[in-house]
């Protein structure tokens, strides 16, 4: 799809650096080449598994771990251990809290690999704790602070979407929202080491304010009920998505789905640009019946006291985002775009050599319907699926084994 120029409003869209750091940033074109195929990567499914309601599964040697969520209100959670045959090893019932061995609220977003072979998450926001995917031990390891020295406390953890967290050699890069995120959309990219302590900014960004904030600033109440809109990609709009470059030491981030458009950040906070992908995101088609499947779930799983006080509306948008995830996997620099084959559930991804992004083609990858997560992790790819049952939902977990041919 190699295209002559981007749209003009594009075009201006990159001139503005979301890398605030008052100074001309460079921007630089990525190029896509149309029918150039990319088959150096195997995407291989390796486990699947269908809850009525969990919040991640992991891989590990001996086998997948997994947390579900017993009841809505988060009172009661359930470890398992499942083998990749998807037979279950063991499981314990454990009740949530705020103690040093409980949990309150962790999901896909939030939890990583530590060197230690253990599970390391952010539980509510609050505490860096630790989970032994083999003996399901829990560990408080400490109370985050979001301190950094020289700006204060303008940082939260962050609560209106999640961030991307990686780490390696006793070095974390993640993301903290703004204080003031609902009113300037700020955040900003930190990197510390390991136990959250050494806490430095690399760069400030900025996503645009989602349709949907936009309009109920516009439109309180309708028929005296105050207004809620439903958006499919309401979650990736507001999720802190980028990915590091360990051997290279760069951060490449997608700082508003909207945008063709990629930034990145040396993990000195010195070294920044912006790359404009060669894509037209206006050719990225919607399936209306995906969006009408996402309403029917959401309304089956609304409190009906909170139908009596709101107007529930679907956004149906013109197009699919231009951008959907980020990855670096060995040297290459993998971008997920909102061009989908809604039949099959794939996206597009752009496939660049590092470091010199060179284009090298395209393959579709499973990405799942909604508003669900994908997550990669290590050598492995991981998607989460909600599906109807009946007259019931179903969430299901699928996890991918990535080899190089």
């Amino acid at each position: 799809m190699k295209k002559a120029a981007l749209i003009f409003s594009l075009l201006i869209f990159s001139l503005f650096s979301l890398l605030s750091c008052g100074e001309k940033i460079k921007v630089q074109r990525l190029s896509v080449e149309e029918g150039k195929i990319f088959d150096k990567l195997i995407f291989t499914k390796v486990w699947r598994n269908d809850f009525d309601w969990a919040k991640l599964c992991l891989p590990f040697p001996r086998g997948v771990f997994c947390l579900e969520l017993l009841d809505k209100g988060y009172r009661e959670y359930k470890f398992d251990l499942y083998d990749f045959s998807g037979s279950l090893i063991k499981e314990k019932k454990i009740l949530s809290g705020e103690g040093p061995d409980q949990i309150r609220v962790i999901g896909l977003d939030s939890i990583w690999a530590s060197p230690s072979g253990h599970i390391h998450c952010i539980d509510n926001g609050y505490y860096l704790k630790s989970i032994d995917p083999e003996t399901f031990k829990i560990e408080t390891i400490l109370k985050l602070s979001n301190v950094i020295e020289g700006y204060g406390n303008k940082f939260i953890d962050g609560k209106h979407g999640g961030t991307s967290i990686e780490e390696k050699d006793n070095q974390i890069v993640t993301s903290f929202e703004s204080t003031g995120f609902y009113e300037n959309f700020s955040y900003y990219l930190v990197t510390c080491d390991s136990n959250f302590r050494n806490l430095s900014v690399l760069a400030e960004l900025k996503k645009d304010m989602p349709w949907t904030w936009k309009k109920l600033r516009e439109t309180r109440r309708i028929n005296g009920k105050r207004v809620s809109f439903i958006d499919y990609y309401g979650r990736l709009r507001l999720h802190r998505m980028f990915s590091v470059d360990w051997k290279r030491r760069l951060v490449y981030i997608i700082p508003a789905i909207e945008r063709p458009e990629i930034a990145y950040v040396d993990l000195e906070g010195k070294k920044k640009g912006n790359y404009l992908v060669d894509i037209n995101p206006e050719k990225f088609k919607v399936e209306r019946e995906e969006f009408d499947s996402l309403y029917e779930y959401f309304m089956s799983n609304e409190d009906p006291i909170l139908k009596n006080y709101y107007n529930f509306y679907l956004y149906l948008p013109p197009h699919a985002p231009a951008l959907m995830g980020i990855q670096v996997i060995k040297d290459w620099l993998l971008i997920i775009t909102g061009n989908r084959n809604w039949r099959k559930g794939e996206n597009e991804v752009l496939v660049y050599r590092l470091p010199e992004l060179k284009y090298e083609g395209s393959f579709f990858i499973p990405f799942p319907s909604f508003y669900q997560a994908i997550k990669f992790y290590e050598n492995y790819y991981i998607t989460v699926n909600t599906r109807e049952e009946g007259d019931d939902y179903k969430t299901s977990f699928e996890i991918f084994r990535i080899e190089e041919k």
